[in-house]
């Protein structure tokens, strides 16, 4: 099958569509180069192409090689092992190179992505709503690039949780080359795929490619910060395109990275969400079976006045003074409050003496 997808002219579509018009990969090298040609509806030249295979065979077994030599595996959209969600999308790879834990991965998976360069906000949401999910059982997606897409792998192993890094390289081609050891730990606690053989280096039109392989293992896509001409709305594009839910994290009109998100939100486009239980409540029929452990991310554990103060917080930043005046709270034990808070990582600090939650 990889030498197959390596003939020219021949991609994931046409793939598929030889095996089934013939039966077997077997019976597509035998079949004459005319019929490929006629089946295909293409030059008779890529029916010769498809049937002058040694050089392609060979390379083929030398990317099995490298895949054994690193312990993955090959899965194709025939066998049991691939992500079922995926064959639904409108071209799914055919082959997939995985390495890491098994398929049960993909059936409760949300994906999170984003800017390769998110501001502090970004930084802080994208962590909090991949760790949110992972630990009530999710396993959260992303492709492993500098950014936002890097903080929600390592909020997902923060929380103990899986979590999945899509390339756009081989396997084992890392890329961006300081995330080596995060992909490491990946493949300890979920998976890495590509549909690229090992070897294969990143170039530029691979990563809008492996982006709807990670909207379509996905139930829905979250995104955290994203500009108007962010790789991160290919993703949203492509999620609706599917029919996935698509959520996205406001952000400060002001940012640019902002503008993306905004605008997703104002077209009525993605869900407006702020933690992982707010796209939790939104899949809640498909994340059924995992659904009891995502009450206890709504509301934290409270003491006392911590909890009016909490629920002050709810609509958003407020300044001290309006604390003070809604709860009733003196300035001393206000300001105690909201160190202790503080400190339990309930809250944090703004400019212009305001405080919100974390």
């Amino acid at each position: 099958m990889i030498a197959l997808l390596a003939t020219p002219g021949i991609g994931n579509r046409r793939a598929q569509e030889l095996i089934r018009l013939f039966g077997s990969l077997d019976a597509v090298f035998a079949a004459p180069a005319g019929e490929i040609a006629s089946a295909l509806k293409v030059p008779v030249q890529v029916g010769r192409a498809t049937v002058r295979t040694d050089n392609a065979r060979q390379e083929a077994a030398k990317s099995v090689e490298r895949l054994e030599a690193m312990g993955g595996r090959i899965v194709t959209i025939w066998d049991d092992g691939y992500p079922s969600r995926l064959k639904d999308i409108a071209d799914p790879p055919v082959v997939l190179y995985m390495k890491g834990l098994d398929s049960p991965l993909f059936h409760y998976a949300v994906a999170v992505v984003g800017t390769r360069a998110p501001s502090e906000h970004g930084r802080r949401m994208a962590v909090k709503i991949a760790t949110e999910l992972a630990a009530s059982g999710v396993t959260v997606v992303s492709g492993m690039a500098m950014g936002v897409d890097s903080l929600a792998h390592e909020g997902a192993l923060k929380a103990g949780g899986r979590t999945i890094a899509v390339l756009g390289s081989g396997l084992d081609v890392i890329y961006p080359p300081p995330n080596r050891n995060l992909f490491e730990r990946i493949v300890q606690q979920g998976a890495a795929i590509s549909e690229y053989a090992p070897g294969t280096e990143p170039e530029q039109h691979h990563f809008p490619q492996r982006n709807r392989i990670i909207a379509g293992i996905s139930l829905g896509t979250v995104i955290v910060e994203a500009g108007v001409k962010s790789g991160a709305l290919i993703t949203a594009g492509l999620a609706l395109e599917q029919g996935r839910e698509l959520f996205a994290v406001p952000g400060p009109a002001a940012l640019p990275r902002s503008t993306g998100v905004n605008r997703l939100i104002r077209d009525g486009a993605a869900h407006l969400v702020e933690n992982g239980a707010e796209v939790m409540e939104h899949l809640r029929s498909q994340l059924a079976p995992i659904m009891n452990v995502a009450a206890t991310l709504a509301v934290p554990q409270l003491e006392g006045m911590e909890s009016a103060i909490y629920t002050l917080l709810e609509q958003g930043p407020l300044q001290i003074d309006d604390l003070i005046r809604r709860s009733g709270v003196g300035a001393v034990d206000i300001n105690r409050l909201l160190t202790t808070m503080q400190l339990k990582g309930l809250i944090q600090r703004h400019p212009g003496a305001r405080v919100g939650r974390a």
